[in-house]
């Protein structure tokens, strides 16, 4: 839409509101109509804070043109529903109650937990329910701790490098980090955290399969595509069905322990409320068995 466009528009709907306004104070109640489905209407007031404060006249009048396009929508839709459903189709009292009630339901609980919940959740914490819950945490995909090289393929620089990806000490492990930095065009290490093995898998050029993996579980694979060697090695690697590293399952562990500290919260809640309404008499069953059923 042009910027005369916009502008035409904004001034035929002020001029509307003033029109309007000044005509049919009485009906309104003082307030300004923007449109009118059947007895329906939209009010300027309505609009609260649907326009920011600061916004061009443009950008007031498409949000202003947006909203009431999509208000008069829906009020011919409400308008159709009411024309052919039956009183009891139209009989939604029940469920609105329902989710008010649910509504404020969820967002006393949500505060109340949020008002007593313990988020501190220490090492030993996770550590302890890792230990105590192996089943729950078998890898379902393969777990790698790995080292990937990429860099132009000359005999000396190819060399040295898989010379060093084998490192046993701390020296050979600077050495390999200094090599990279100059002539590796990618170098990215997992050595000291373990990764999804699709994950490490998707750094080389084709895909390699969980079996090379496990076959060179400890050893370099090695793919040569045009000018670049891409060299991946690999330091230790789980299969599926292993309990997963600690690492992995840590992040995982914290959030179950806090989920838990809120159902533990929610439950203390319910009870102390149930019990207080019962020493107080707030409640009553009149069917004989239904106290039976909490």
């Amino acid at each position: 839409m042009t910027n005369c466009k916009i502008r035409q528009i904004l001034a035929a709907l002020l001029l509307a509101i003033m029109t309007t306004a000044c005509g049919n104070e009485d009906i309104h109640n003082g307030k300004t109509p923007i449109a009118r489905v059947f007895d329906s209407y939209l009010y300027y007031e309505d609009l609260g804070d649907l326009v920011p404060k600061g916004a061009s006249p443009e950008d007031s009048t498409s949000l202003v043109l947006q909203y009431t396009n999509v208000w008069v929508k829906q009020q011919l839709m409400i308008k159709k529903a009411e024309l052919n459903l039956t009183p009891e189709q139209m009989d939604v009292q029940k469920q609105l109650d329902e989710y008010r009630g649910n509504l404020l339901i969820y967002k006393y609980k949500d505060a109340f937990v949020k008002e007593n919940l313990d988020t501190v959740v220490t090492e030993e914490q996770i550590a302890e329910y890792y230990h105590n819950n192996p089943d729950n945490f078998m890898l379902n995909t393969p777990a790698v701790r790995c080292i990937f090289v990429q860099l132009l393929d000359t005999p000396e620089d190819t060399y040295n490098v898989q010379r060093l990806l084998n490192f046993h000490s701390e020296k050979d492990s600077l050495a390999l980090l200094e090599l990279c930095h100059d002539k590796a065009a990618k170098f990215e290490t997992f050595d000291n955290h373990w990764t999804p093995l699709a994950q490490a898998s998707n750094l080389m050029p084709t895909a390699v399969s969980e079996k090379d993996f496990a076959l060179k579980a400890h050893g370099i694979i090695r793919i040569n595509e045009g000018a670049y060697v891409y060299l991946l090695k690999i330091r230790d690697f789980m299969p599926v069905g292993d309990v997963m590293p600690f690492e992995m399952a840590e992040p995982s562990i914290s959030m179950i322990l806090l989920n838990k500290r809120k159902t533990e919260i929610i439950n203390r809640l319910e009870k102390s409320i149930y019990e207080n309404a019962e020493r107080n008499n707030n409640f009553e069953y009149y069917h004989p068995t239904a106290q039976t059923q909490n």
